[in-house]
């Protein structure tokens, strides 16, 4: 869908030396990568563990560009934005998005992240975010596979460098159904969540403010959602949220996709 974009700049891209990958039906001009051909035609056996397994699991797995809220990328002599009143060639101005680096060791922990806040493989989580960002691929998408059987999946310990911590905790998960949405929805949101069974609810602050805007509909305390868990909820917004559609347990977190700690609020 994206291509059309990137199509007019394609000619300096190629001189530049980069690449372009599209994914989704063709044709595209000479040079372009179309990933989907190659899907098609890849075999379904898996490759052995030396063309695939990371050397090192604080190798780079994928970029992730951020929103640009942290400012600009470091240029060559480390400082950011513009230096002596003038920008370098490769030093954006901050607030410019930058690609934040993940390495293996961090995508393989966000196995963990639902486990973390109490979900389970029998839970059906409701995703609606976008998936070029950390909190619907990563912690969305890779956290509903890693939840186990009983909410308690295989743990990754950084100690191990990516292999699995020891027993007592089980070493395949089983992985949750996730309910993904191409387009958040407030006026459908309840609709969904009954027709589809949801449990768990992954969130921005302003989607829960959107829902608390909406008018009041008969039967919207009447779901099976018991968790709700992202970022960004404003007080106001959290006690409106569960006075008008119930008892929902809501876990606040805090995180950065360049940084490397985040924060849980587990009381409420």
């Amino acid at each position: 869908d994206l291509f059309a974009s990137v199509e007019p700049i394609l000619p300096s891209l190629q001189e530049d030396g980069v690449a372009v990958w599209v994914l989704g039906s063709g044709p595209y001009p000479p040079g372009v990568v179309a990933l989907q051909e190659l899907l098609d035609a890849a075999s379904e056996e898996l490759e052995p563990e030396d063309v695939w397994q990371p050397e090192d699991m604080n190798d780079t797995c994928l970029y992730i560009f951020t929103s640009g809220t942290t400012g600009g990328c470091r240029g060559r002599d480390g400082a950011r934005g513009s230096t002596g009143g003038s920008a370098l060639p490769d030093t954006p101005f901050p607030g410019l998005p930058k690609a934040a680096r993940i390495s293996h060791l961090k995508s393989i922990m966000c196995l963990g992240f639902y486990e973390l806040v109490g979900a389970s493989s029998r839970d059906v989580v409701y995703l609606a975010l976008p998936l070029y960002h950390m909190a619907g691929s990563l912690l969305g998408i890779v956290g509903c596979i890693g939840i186990g059987e009983q909410g308690r999946g295989p743990r990754v310990s950084p100690v191990t460098f990516g292999r699995e911590a020891e027993p007592p905790y089980p070493p395949i998960s089983a992985g949750a159904t996730c309910v993904l949405k191409e387009k958040f929805s407030a006026s459908q949101f309840w609709d969904d969540c009954r027709a589809e069974g949801v449990t768990v609810f992954q969130y921005i602050g302003e989607l829960c403010r959107y829902l608390v805007n909406q008018p009041p509909r008969p039967g919207e305390r009447e779901h099976g959602l018991r968790l709700a868990v992202g970022s960004g909820l404003r007080p106001d917004v959290w006690q409106s949220f569960l006075q008008r559609f119930g008892s929902i347990r809501i876990v606040e977190t805090y995180g950065m996709t360049e940084g490397n700690v985040t924060l849980f609020n587990y009381t409420g």
